[in-house]
């Protein structure tokens, strides 16, 4: 009787809940990837997006993790928005034929260039101070695709979903979900000030559709996975290509 009892109270205090063994998955997973060295990747535009948007979307994947272990998950809404994001770039960059792939980018580039620009404008039109290089970004040589639907899908995230050859529509969806609990909304106001019968403000936190990181999970499975295809097509050597890939397998 004893015996069994000992080995109940053992079993129940070594079992964890479903989201921190997630959190633990994903943290080890991140801390893999991001100590693989790719300096002998060969420098093309696309392998620059390829390895940023990996090195970026990681780093949101160690912030998640670290959030979702402390029982902050709620509050990571920021970086899995962001995440949700490079996910989709990756497969819309992936899934339209390599040799409009460098076009695309510098058009991403070119698109973040005027941008800039018009932040620098605004600046000093207020007489603030703005330490943005504008000569620096003019001087710098961009092959901007004519096409106006890459165009489109470079600068507008819902146009690259509905271009995408991928279905993008269930990333869309967790994009939109969190961007809805990252911005100043007043869903947001009502989710940490919800009121009782309107006579009295409570304490709360928004929702989470992604709790247990199972979307997570297979997102950062496909993101490796895309980035050895991308890579692999710009010349980088297959094992090369592969190493981030690997390095996820092998801490999973």
């Amino acid at each position: 009787m004893n015996g069994s009892g000992t080995q109940k109270k053992g079993k129940s205090k070594s079992e964890q809940p479903e989201y921190l063994a997630s959190a633990d998955y994903t943290l080890r997973a991140a801390n893999a990837v991001l100590a693989v060295d790719l300096r002998e990747v060969p420098v093309t535009r696309v392998s620059q997006f390829a390895v940023g948007w990996l090195r970026a979307a990681f780093e949101q994947s160690r912030s998640i993790a670290v959030l979702t272990a402390s029982g902050l998950g709620y509050a990571a809404a920021p970086n899995r928005r962001a995440f949700w994001e490079l996910t989709i770039r990756f497969l819309w960059l992936a899934g339209m034929p390599q040799s409009e792939r460098a076009l695309a980018a510098d058009t991403m580039l070119d698109h973040e260039r005027k941008t800039e620009t018009k932040t620098d404008g605004y600046m000093r039109t207020n007489g603030l101070p703005s330490d943005i290089d504008v000569a620096e970004m003019a001087a710098f040589v961009l092959n901007v695709s004519e096409d106006k639907l890459v165009a489109s899908q470079a600068t507008n995230l819902t146009h690259a979903v509905k271009g995408a050859g991928t279905n993008l529509w269930m990333v869309y969806r967790l994009w939109r979900e969190d961007s809805t609990w990252t911005h100043a909304t007043g869903f947001l106001a009502g989710s940490y000030a919800p009121t009782n019968d309107g006579d009295m403000m409570g304490n709360g936190e928004p929702p989470h559709i992604d709790r247990n990181l199972e979307a997570h999970k297979i997102a950062t499975a496909v993101i490796t996975a895309t980035v050895a295809d991308l890579l692999l097509d710009e010349g980088a050597p297959s094992n090369l290509a592969g190493a981030p890939l690997s390095a996820f397998l092998q801490a999973n």
